[in-house]
């Protein structure tokens, strides 16, 4: 059973490792804007809605919009967010300029990053809108655009009391735009995209983007996203031009980052168009204005609205509408001991992605020869769910691993980030380098065998009873539990998971509130796969992985948080170290057994996205 540990000791480690959690994984209530009685809303996609237990709650609003600069680094190294714009496009002048340069994405620690995936083209011309209000009509709907002229203000809060992220930044400029004087609506989306929208008035970041993409096909205009600059300039100066500037949360354009860029014309943020968590506006608590908030590009909820450009094409960096979409996978490759969607040869590398704490440069041969940060050695795969990284001398390093698309991915250690591990994003970058001559090549399976049975190859689609194990080490006991503290980073909501033999329960604790995201019955595979299953069938995905200091880590498969980890520590249930937000027992008492099963059951994009690889043409041992 897990240890709780000196509550001096667990600071020094939640100050560097949360933060990065909070950045990363603050996305979990599918109630944003919902009627938790009838179970509807959410952008129409509850089905049936069944309420969640202690009510639902916003784990983000006015709490996971925090994240302490570079901070939590810690031996493991600084939070790396990204960089590097991709390059503008055309002007007003000549025919409104040519779209060009979109580029590529984030670029991560001096690389130039890999290009967004594409949806596919765009409008072949673009008209620029009217320098007036304008009425949009496609398909019978009308949506009407306000006009914004160009102007220079601070962009931020500048009072007493501001949220930290919120810091104001002065003289910056955006030049002149249209902006939807109301959110997107089920018709709106229906007229522009033609599938059938009832009740599809928000959704997810990619929604968005596809409802721009889509309408501006139809009208030969760029619609897009707004910005973070632009939702702020119109809502301090147009606001009562504007409808629904109140507190019930859109999207921007922007990747998240815990302040504002420091760019001050038209800036888009750093790693624009990038699979990275995003930032909502129009705030539900405290200052609806100025307030910002972190959600998981994925997660759904936030509201949308649109604007276009009436000076230029874009603003400088911005990736067009119809050059982003999800990345995406073909299928699970076969059950193997080398996975070959590591494989990179001398031409190209993994390295640290937009979000991620540690360093990550990783090569790999087909061969088996590998070089991983700095060292040289071996790999092979144990089951297209975990990397072993196999030295020439010292201890070997597993990477439990999550690939987004062939190019980008997601991965926890073992070691965790205070022992020269690796937590969050990689992606692949072309960067030449020489292969590493290592002695005694050997084979994945041998290499696998010698590692060990929790790296045998199993077969994950028809799973073996007898491959279904207990981790022990989950197992937290009746008077203590897993406990994520969000609040010493500034957020108002906190994870709690208690883990015994008969049931494994996961919360957001919000204040007295606490929504359930996954319970039931549980097994573990490997010591890498946990699967939880209500009694009612919804069944949560999981990699997982128990650092060297006690730290749970888990890696989700969850479709509205896909490649998302958290971090958890062992908190005594009798400690005085839960946060002072935590109302009465909320975060102290044990999570009662027995309870409906999560409302992510009801809603389209709660399912898990994991798929088992099948076993090769000889079978699987």
């Amino acid at each position: 059973m897990p240890e709780s540990r000196d509550p001096t000791m667990r600071s020094s480690m939640v100050i560097g490792a949360v933060l990065v959690a909070l950045m990363i994984s603050c996305s979990e209530d599918p109630s944003d804007n919902e009627d938790e009685d009838t179970g509807t809303g959410v952008g129409g996609r509850v089905e049936t809605g069944t309420g969640a237990s202690g009510g639902a709650v916003d784990p983000g609003a006015g709490g996971d919009s925090t994240m302490a600069g570079g901070a939590g680094g810690g031996e493991g190294g600084a939070v790396n967010t990204g960089g590097g714009p991709p390059g503008a496009g055309g002007d007003r002048t000549g025919g409104g300029g040519d779209n060009a340069s979109t580029g590529g994405s984030a670029s991560t620690g001096g690389d130039p990053g890999t290009e967004p995936p594409s949806c596919g083209e765009g409008p072949a011309e673009l008209d620029l809108p009217p320098l007036e209000d304008y009425t949009e009509t496609i398909g019978g709907v009308s949506i009407e655009m306000v006009y914004v002229p160009g102007g220079t203000f601070t962009l931020g809060c500048a009072g007493s009391a501001c949220d930290a992220d919120t810091s104001p930044v002065e003289g910056v400029t955006v030049s002149g735009y249209h902006i939807m004087k109301i959110q997107m609506t089920s018709e709106m989306r229906e007229a522009a995209t033609g599938e059938s929208s009832s009740g599809f008035d928000s959704g997810t970041w990619y929604d968005c983007m596809a409802f721009a993409c889509e309408l501006g096909k139809q009208t030969g205009k760029a619609y897009r996203m707004m910005t973070e600059a632009e939702f702020e300039y119109a809502a301090k100066n147009h606001l009562g031009q504007l409808s629904e500037i109140d507190g019930s949360e859109e999207w921007a354009y922007n990747s998240w980052s815990t302040s504002h860029s420091t760019d001050t014309q038209d800036p888009v943020g750093a790693a624009p168009g990038s699979h990275t968590q995003k930032t909502r506006r129009d705030k539900a608590t405290g200052d609806n204005i100025t307030g910002r908030l972190i959600r998981s590009i994925d997660g759904i909820g936030p509201h949308c609205r649109l604007t276009v450009s009436a000076e230029m094409e874009y603003p400088p960096g911005y990736v067009p509408s119809c050059e982003t979409c999800p990345p995406s996978l073909d299928g699970e490759p076969v059950n193997s001991y080398r996975d070959p969607r590591w494989i990179t040869g001398s031409d190209a590398h993994w390295t640290t992605g937009t979000t991620a704490i540690g360093n990550f440069d990783l090569r790999v041969w087909e061969d088996g020869t590998a070089s991983y940060g700095g060292q040289d050695g071996q790999w092979f795969t144990s089951n297209n769910l975990a990397f072993v990284f196999v030295p020439t001398s010292g201890s070997s390093t597993q990477l439990s691993y999550i690939f987004l698309d062939e190019t980008q991915g997601s991965v926890i250690s073992d070691k965790g980030f205070m022992n020269g591990g690796f937590i969050g994003r990689f992606q692949k970058v072309e960067a030449s380098g020489t292969k590493p001559t290592v002695p005694g090549i050997l084979s994945g399976a041998e290499l696998a065998a010698a590692a060990g049975d929790e790296y045998k190859m199993v077969d994950m689609v028809n799973l073996p009873e007898s491959e279904k194990e207990q981790d022990p080490r989950l197992i937290d006991g009746p008077d203590q539990g897993w406990f994520q503290n969000n609040i010493s980073a500034g957020g108002t909501h906190n994870y709690r998971k208690d883990v015994d033999a008969d049931e494994f329960r996961f919360v957001v604790i919000d204040g007295g509130s606490a929504t359930m995201l996954a319970n039931g019955s549980w097994f573990t595979v490997n010591n890498t796969l946990l699967r939880i299953t209500h009694s009612g069938g919804y069944t949560t995905d999981y990699l997982y992985a128990v650092d060297p200091n006690g730290t749970f880590y888990h890696n989700s498969f969850q479709e509205y948080e896909r490649g998302d980890f958290r971090m958890f520590e062992i908190y005594s249930n009798a400690s005085g170290d839960f946060p002072a937000t935590c109302i009465e027992s909320s975060c102290s008492e044990e999570i009662a057994k027995g309870q409906a099963a999560s409302i992510y059951a009801n809603i389209d994009g709660g399912e898990s996205t994991y798929l088992p690889a099948p076993c090769p043409a000889e079978g699987c041992e």
